[in-house]
């Protein structure tokens, strides 16, 4: 449209332009019916473009060179403001047509979709036209100076281009928009056609006027971007997050079925892979709303590895994650960020030491839930210090500022900031003493009465899990070993992993102060686990047989809701386990 003079090669680079913004519309298409969950059909995208690519071919192109026309000698502004209303009138009309007809949408359906397709071919079209005009331009001139013009465009092209993205993207608010990309390329064009026209009337005295034009052309941007960003904002659906949220208890509502996490081993001059550690191999549990699932073994049996894989911080070998019956994938969506937190082991490498408390806890606020407002943050953040027991006076102090205990509130504070209904905590109390423990334990109880928390607890101290717990899961080397209710796994431990743990507990017992029980051996290497069940070197039972080294452990129900992955059960367990079996027969 805009190459000096009409003549052959004029036509020629069109048509080569044409052809690949037809291949760039029909990506479009493949994106647009990704994005309306439509059934995609390349057939019907060639369709859909090749007409397109014959009326802009046989309007824009073909006419204009049989009659003559001064079309493609003009500058692009005026181009576009006939011949090219003309082509998308015409574009409009017959795709939508072709839409009713391949795609069977409804008329409205069709119409928004023939325009959104339209106004991103045209805004893409003209970007590629504007920035090969100045090209051909100055690779057809032979004036040293228009050459130097044209550098200093592309110059400045790319830096307008560069403060655009950054404009578009600045804002707290602007992550919530879902097409941030189309707001910068709307953003740009009117830049850059105003570039390119100053360029066209300025000629040789475009490089000495630089900073000018520079300047012009921000303000124009500016307010282009503004106005977009703006209008993209009343797309925004921000849900109401005044008060936390009362869940309903008793509703399963996370799952996990035979989750399996493997780490490649590699070795040798090549680095090949050579096998795996199996850090999690095959464990399945549930959590509820209002109930605390805890999750008990040595370091190193992968408790924390199963929090990771839920989150997609670690690739997942098999095995799925079900949040309310959706699948969780391995990248965490926003909203399920925001439904599931994590509160971390060590509070201090959770906290940024550079920032006050209250930003720590505006951050999920305006990250998830796009409070933007500082009086509204404000009053929020106090709310959920208020929630952990600190005051208003805590709100604008570094994190060094205070203790441990208090460290840890504030990254609970933080983690129920965002509303969420699961809570994973990864040994939330094991660097802190006694007293500052039970006032934490406490304050999670109390939190999860109100509103109905599910938490998932993972520690070693089985004093912890005893009192904070519903149910337990015992694991071993990167398997279950024995869930069930707490009552049921400290009254009556069935698995003799089980039995060893508690038996090597220590008691407050001044008149013995000897541990009575240590289980001996050493934790076997998760690279070359023993054949058989993995706790056989280790184990006292007096049903520990030869079938202990060669066959797998297989699931037995010891009661209700009590089971253990087990060989030979222990003698004492056998004829409980023949009582209930009888009973339910006879049931």
């Amino acid at each position: 449209m805009i190459f000096p003079g009409y003549s052959i090669t004029g036509f020629l680079v069109e048509t080569m332009i044409l052809v690949l913004i037809s291949i760039i519309g029909i990506l479009i298409l493949k994106w647009y019916s990704r994005e309306k969950e439509w059934e995609y059909s390349f057939m019907n995208a060639f369709i859909i473009i090749g007409i397109w690519f014959a009326i802009e071919f046989c309007i824009g192109i073909l006419l204009p060179y049989l009659f003559n026309t001064s079309f493609l000698t003009e500058s692009l502004i005026s181009n576009i403001s006939f011949i090219s209303i003309i082509i998308i009138g015409v574009n409009i009309f017959i795709g939508m047509f072709i839409v009713l007809k391949f795609l069977k949408k409804p008329l409205k359906d069709s119409l928004l979709f023939t325009v959104v397709i339209q106004a991103l071919v045209f805004i893409i079209a003209t970007l590629i036209r504007v920035l090969l005009g100045v090209f051909i331009t100055m690779i057809t001139s032979n004036d040293d100076d228009i050459f130097s013009s044209g550098f200093m465009y592309y110059i400045s092209t790319l830096l307008i281009f560069g403060i655009t993205v950054f404009y578009a993207n600045w804002g707290d608010k602007i992550q919530f928009v879902k097409y941030r990309n189309i707001i910068i390329l709307i953003s740009i064009i009117p830049g850059l056609i105003y570039l390119q026209d100053l360029f066209e009337t300025q000629g040789i005295a475009f490089t000495r006027q630089f900073s000018t034009n520079i300047a012009w052309t921000l303000i124009v941007v500016i307010i282009t971007t503004t106005i977009v960003k703006q209008v993209s904002y009343r797309t925004i659906s921000l849900k109401e997050f005044r008060i936390l949220p009362v869940l309903e208890k008793g509703i399963k509502f996370f799952n996990v079925k035979d989750l399996k996490v493997y780490y490649p081993l590699y070795g040798g001059i090549l680095k090949r892979q050579f096998g795996f550690v199996k850090a999690v191999d095959g464990v399945s549990f549930s959590i509820k709303t209002g109930e605390t699932v805890g999750l008990v073994g040595e370091s190193g049996c992968g408790k924390t590895t199963v929090a990771l894989a839920i989150l997609g911080l670690v690739p997942k070998e098999a095995g799925e994650v079900r949040f309310h019956d959706e699948l969780v994938p391995n990248e965490l969506k926003k909203e399920l960020r925001r439904k599931i937190q994590f509160v971390f082991q060590d509070p201090d490498a959770s906290l940024n030491p550079r920032m006050k408390i209250v930003d720590i806890i505006a951050e999920p606020l305006k990250n998830l839930l796009g409070i933007t407002t500082k009086i509204e943050l404000r009053n929020r953040v106090l709310k959920l210090l208020d929630e952990v027991s600190l005051k208003r006076e805590h709100m604008d102090r570094y994190p060094h500022e205070f203790s441990g205990g208090q460290k840890q509130r504030i990254v609970i504070a933080r983690a129920l900031a965002s509303n969420p209904e699961l809570i994973i905590l990864d040994e939330p109390t094991s660097a802190l003493d006694v007293s500052v423990q039970a006032q934490i334990l406490n304050l999670l109880k109390d939190l999860q009465k109100i509103y109905g928390y599910g938490f998932m607890f993972i520690t070693h101290n089985l004093a912890v899990v005893n009192h904070i717990a519903d149910r337990v899961a015992v694991m071993y080397l990167g398997k279950f070993v024995e869930v069930g209710n707490t009552n049921q796994i400290f009254s009556n431990p069935s698995h003799p992993y089980t039995q060893a743990l508690l038996a090597s507990r220590t008691e407050l017992d001044p008149s013995n102060k000897e541990i009575s029980f240590v289980i001996k051996g050493e934790v076997p290497s998760p690279i070359a686990p023993p054949p058989g069940c993995a706790f056989n070197p280790r184990c006292v039972s007096d049903a520990r047989t030869n079938e202990c080294m060669r066959e797998t452990p297989h699931k037995i129900e010891i009661e209700e809701e009590h089971y253990i992955w087990c060989v030979n059960p222990p003698v004492s367990m056998q004829s409980k386990i023949l009582e209930s079996k009888e009973s339910l027969s006879l049931e």
